[in-house]
């Protein structure tokens, strides 16, 4: 007895190591949530100064994106993840000006050019061996375009841009034939599900902001399980898009174009109106536009403090800093946000719209400090702008307060509560469908569920103490059988 309680004590340390490694190895599987990097910030490591974040006014410029930390055939990009494309945009290894030279130095390459936010870029489509910290994704060769860079000097393919991580449908790829990083690690059992999920937060929590690829992981949030409470058709012909039915600014219907949503691509699809995760603005026609400053304006929820004006003025002034999106000085101004309209998007969850399911919508009810944004300390931005005719782009300012999920598998979108709702005061955004509301701030429980990585976190104390517990016991037992054992000689 006195012999066999050391290889019990040893027994039980190894299975209790390999239940702690299986228990590590199910957190990695799972571990595909991180940081973003903030598109308030200096957009590029390429200056080298890889611990200095600088920030920078995000001025007129529409195309911020967030990005993350990713290892590219050894090299170190932070790419912008971007849902209007597909593929992932990588510098050259080389910075020759011969493409055809170039390709030498990389495997299987074939000429390739692309046109990316009004840039065009001659590369080589082929592959290279991709890591994304903190996930799954480890040494794995995906498709890649490899584009010159603007200079040698730089890491990335330019100042501000390291590169692109694409999560847009294949039918975007400009491979040949298509060929896009999700596929390849959803087909390949890197990611359990072709999702991604996505929190973009506004200046003041950018720090929560994350990007789940494979969307797992999923934690309990504001009185949901986490997952999307409400879905759309999302087409996969091309961008990630949603079929407005109707726009409200405080309830009331604005009227849409004519050709709102009725032209017929090359294609033959509709351009529907596209969810955009590098667009700063929500871009609707003017006539939506002009309908929701001239609601603000009249409403004299904002007031300049710094001279008496008068009425006319007043409103003069608001409407001009509106228009332009400038960046309207917070100490100059008195915003009484309770005043301020809301603006609600209706979509048809369902795709083709026929009399069996035009019923079928999901609405999402933004409030002023959704479409009036923090852009920086001292400044606040109006970030609702006219665009086409035709379509609406819903950018980063629609979804700042919403979690959204791209499933790529099913062709849809979900919606669910994100940045900031745990101590959201104003009572927005609001999911609803045609019946109910799905979920709002003021439905929000007193204690919200524990998260199922706290949960994992809790199984594995329990299963140490456990572990402890039993080996003080076997060792208590062995001294008890040894000073036993040792009387009997006596």
């Amino acid at each position: 007895m006195y012999q066999i309680q050391p290889i019990l004590i040893t027994l039980l340390d190894t299975m209790l190591i390999t239940l702690e490694c299986v228990i590590l190895a199910l957190q990695a599987v799972a571990a595909v949530r991180l940081a973003l990097e903030s598109p308030f910030e200096s957009a590029s490591q390429s200056n080298n100064r890889l611990s200095k974040r600088s920030p920078v006014v995000l001025g007129g410029g529409d195309r911020k994106c967030y990005r993350m930390k990713s290892n590219v055939n050894g090299i170190n990009l932070n790419l912008r993840v971007e849902s209007a494309f597909s593929d992932i945009i990588v510098p050259l290894p080389s910075s020759s000006n011969n493409i055809g030279l170039a390709i030498q130095s990389v495997s299987s390459g074939e000429p390739v050019t692309i046109k990316y936010k009004g840039d065009e870029y001659r590369g080589i489509s082929s592959k290279a061996v991709v890591t994304i910290p903190g996930t799954r994704i480890t040494d794995i060769k995906l498709p890649v375009i490899a584009v010159k860079k603007q200079s040698p000097d730089l890491i990335g393919i330019s100042p501000n841009l390291d590169g692109v991580f694409g999560i847009g449908y294949s039918s975007l790829s400009k491979h040949h034939p298509p060929a896009t990083a999700m596929d390849i690690l959803y087909n390949g059992n890197t990611i359990p599900n072709n999702e991604v999920g996505l929190q973009l937060c506004p200046y003041d929590m950018i720090s929560n902001s994350f990007i789940n690829i494979g969307n797992t992981d999923i934690t309990a949030k504001c009185g949901t399980n986490g997952r999307s409470v409400a879905w759309v058709d999302s087409p996969s012909d091309g961008y990630f898009s949603v079929n407005i039915k109707s726009i409200l600014i405080n309830g009331e219907q604005v009227d849409l174009p004519a050709e709102f949503q009725k032209r017929i691509l090359k294609n033959g699809y509709a351009l529907y109106s596209r969810v955009e995760t590098c667009f700063t603005f929500m871009q609707f026609p003017e006539r939506v536009v002009a309908t929701l400053i001239d609601v603000i304006v009249g409403s004299n929820a904002i007031i300049f403090k710094k001279k008496k004006l008068s009425d006319k003025l007043n409103k003069e002034m608001v409407k001009r800093k509106l228009r332009k999106n400038r960046p309207i000085f917070k100490s100059n101004y008195n915003i009484d946000w309770s005043k301020l309209p809301t603006v609600s998007i209706t979509m048809f969850s369902q795709n083709p719209v026929t009399d069996e399911n035009r019923n079928s919508v999901v609405t999402i009810e933004l409030g002023p400090k959704d479409y009036i944004q923090i852009i920086d300390s001292k400044h606040v931005r109006f970030t609702v702008k006219v665009g086409s005719s035709d379509h609406a782009i819903l950018g980063i300012s629609f979804m700042t307060r919403l979690l959204l999920t791209f499933d790529r598998a099913h062709k849809r979108i979900g919606f669910a509560p994100g940045c900031g709702c745990e101590t959201a005061t104003d009572g927005y955004p609001t999911i609803s469908n045609g019946d109910q509301v799905l979920w709002s701030p003021s439905q929000l429980p007193e204690q919200p569920s524990t998260s199922s990585s706290s949960g994992r976190s809790g199984l594995r104390r329990s299963l140490l103490r456990l572990g402890s517990t039993l080996r003080d016991n076997i060792r208590r037992g062995s001294k008890r059988s040894k000073a036993n054992y040792e009387k009997l000689e006596d």
